[in-house]
């Protein structure tokens, strides 16, 4: 989705200013395009000083003699299509005289295979290459290199020989890869940069596009729900750029209405602030009322706090990191995050690195390492591939893989300390140069990834310092000094060495539960319990709250008694054993009532339990 939804608002056709064979390469006259746009649409970018000096460098760029060529370099999403099409319209209107005479058009070459590149870039120039009077906007330009010399040659030769000029649309990386370490490409092109949209920006883009929206969908887009577009998606969809990812959240909304119309019958022809909260909610698993008392900037120590649950010095630093990331404040040249989480078994540091999945990550999935099966020197081969010559070595690493696949991933190396030396020795370069190499040689960027390592290390020193009332911070510091003296049983050396220590950015400390995050955490999964049923059987559970103390006690002193090596684990152990069972045994003793039910109530069997403490606890299930 380009800002060209938002110009086409007489619903005319555009007509490709040339073709190739399908699967190649598309186009589309921009300077036709922006004439077929109303006239009296007003400009999102009009009255914006840093796209004023942005269309001024095009225009000083394509003017000059030499270089004759532009490299727009922008993330993808932050509206390099949109400023093209800007930029053809200020030409069409004769804000620069030297382009008024000029087609602008653009071309898509971002899916060309390689096998047929070289094809592509003859085919494109023998067209494009004899016409003075022509601006060719290049999307995809390095698919057309591939980082193959040939190609390259052949290209920059026929960019040398043409009368065109050519604007090439890249990313940061796409620019680091094919022309950084090529300087005599960069004698072609002057390099401009695009930011990303701030919210006033964004939102001032995005009520132009939702024009687009409006007349191609038959719907209406409140101007609240565009405003909550912009304000959740800048805060909680990290992993895309504005303004992008907020016209995203309304083209899939108008899309659910499209279906709803259609295929259910439903009558619905509005987009609304709330609609945008839940789709934000089920992306981000942050619950739906805390969306709702969001206002322009994230708080994400509450957002956290309602999923991790009795951690708030934990939940405060984590906060604190996920808010430099989002706000560019964080070493670019390195990854965006690399943390360690110590504390004792079942304290939430898994839950908390899925939730920072579910917040940052494109997938959403937490990818995990568990190292504890990388003890052996050889095992380092499931982390960067496999030696040439060895069955598997085409395949590549794993983890080079996985962070391109996913650039903006979340990586769990769980059990950290039960690694070999070896292993953790190609993460070093990794969290300090921010890229890594496989055993091909095929490279992995990791400026967009967070990284974090757990351990149990000294979970009992940990819980006795924190029963003599230490503070956090004597606590973390006692825990790096425990690392730096750990020592791999078989190799005899030293796990985490200084220079590995050195590159953690933050040693967050989870805290043993007390009784009230016990009581908390029940409370949330019987939550989820009922939501549940409600959902995939459409059952009104009631769970009295009596249940749900009970419960938190037991486990708050079966964790005691295991000196905190239980954790959080137990209420999930209880809940199954106390109200799952019940109910599973009751629908056994009358299913028929069961199906006929649509309440469930669960209730304690005595609850005056008078002073004995429930280790057996038992339910009474009834149906209504």
């Amino acid at each position: 989705m380009t800002m060209a939804a938002g110009v086409a608002q007489e619903g005319q056709t555009i007509e490709p200013f040339f073709s190739l064979p399908p699967g190649l390469l598309a186009s589309e006259n921009l300077t036709r395009q922006v004439g077929l746009a109303a006239s009296s649409a007003e400009s999102p970018f009009e009255g914006e000083p840093q796209y004023d000096r942005l269309f001024e460098g095009l225009a000083r760029a394509l003017h000059a003699q030499s270089p004759r060529h532009v490299l727009l370099a922008g993330e993808r999403g932050v509206g390099q299509s949109a400023v093209m099409v800007e930029f053809a319209r200020q030409a069409a209107a004769g804000k620069f005289p030297f382009l008024q005479q000029k087609q602008i058009i653009s071309a898509n070459a971002r899916f060309v295979p390689r096998d047929i590149s070289r094809a592509a870039i003859d085919w494109l120039f023998s067209r494009i290459g004899i016409e003075p009077e022509l601006v060719v906007c290049l999307d995809g330009l390095c698919s057309l290199l591939h980082s193959d010399a040939d190609n390259r040659l052949r290209f920059f030769g026929a960019l040398a020989r043409s009368h065109c000029r050519v604007i090439g649309l890249v990313s940061p990386q796409e620019f680091e890869d094919c022309f950084a370490g090529h300087p005599d490409s960069l004698e072609f092109f002057t390099a401009i940069t695009i930011q990303e949209p701030d919210v006033h920006v964004a939102t001032k883009l995005l009520v132009h596009m939702a024009r687009g929206l409006e007349q191609s969908y038959g719907v209406t887009i409140d101007r609240a729900a565009i405003h909550r577009a912009v304000g959740l998606a800048d805060s909680y969809v990290l992993h895309e750029r504005l303004p992008l990812k907020a016209l995203r959240l309304l083209h899939r909304e108008c899309d659910d209405i499209r279906f709803d119309r259609t295929q259910l019958g439903r009558e619905r022809l509005c987009v609304t602030e709330e609609d945008i909260v839940r789709r934000i909610s089920s992306v981000s698993g942050i619950p739906e009322h805390t969306l709702s008392g969001v206002g322009e900037s994230a708080d994400y120590r509450a957002s956290l706090n309602e999923l991790i649950i009795g951690q708030d010095q934990a939940v405060g630093e984590i906060a604190t990191e996920l808010g430099l990331i989002k706000a560019g404040l964080t070493d670019r040249s390195k990854p965006a995050s690399v943390m360690l989480f110590a504390g004792p078994t079942g304290t939430g540091k898994t839950e908390m690195a899925k939730v920072l999945a579910r917040l940052y990550s494109a997938s959403k999935r937490l990818k995990t390492y568990t190292l504890g099966n990388f003890a052996e020197p050889h095992s380092v081969s499931g982390i960067i591939g496999v030696p040439a010559g060895y069955v598997g070595h085409d395949q590549g690493g794993r983890l080079v893989n996985d962070l391109n696949s996913d650039p903006y991933g979340v990586f769990l190396f769980d059990e950290a300390d039960k690694a070999h030396p070896d292993v953790l020795q190609p993460l070093l370069n990794l969290f300090d140069e921010g890229w890594i190499n496989d055993q091909r040689g095929v490279r992995a960027y990791a400026d967009r990834a967070i990284f974090i390592l757990t351990t149990n290390v000294g979970q009992r020193q940990l819980v006795e310092m924190f029963r003599e009332g230490k503070s956090v911070e004597e606590v973390t510091a006692t825990m790096k000094e425990t690392l730096s003296r750990i020592r791999h049983a078989k190799a005899d050396r030293p796990i985490f060495t200084p220079e590995f220590l050195a590159r953690l950015r933050r040693v967050v400390i989870f805290r043993p539960l007390d009784c009230l995050a016990m009581t908390g955490i029940t409370r949330k999964l019987l939550r989820e319990l009922v939501v549940d049923w409600q959902v995939k059987r459409s059952k009104e559970l009631i769970i009295s709250q009596a249940i749900c103390e009970q419960i938190a006690q037991e486990a708050h002193r079966r964790n005691d008694a295991s000196k905190d090596r239980e954790g959080g684990r137990v209420v999930h152990k209880l809940i199954a054993d106390v109200v799952q069972t019940a109910l599973q045994r009751a629908i056994g003793r009358d299913p028929s009532r069961y199906q006929r039910s649509r309440r469930i109530t669960i209730d304690l069997a005595d609850q005056t339990l008078s002073g004995e403490r429930a280790r057996s606890l038992e339910c009474v299930v009834s149906f209504i």
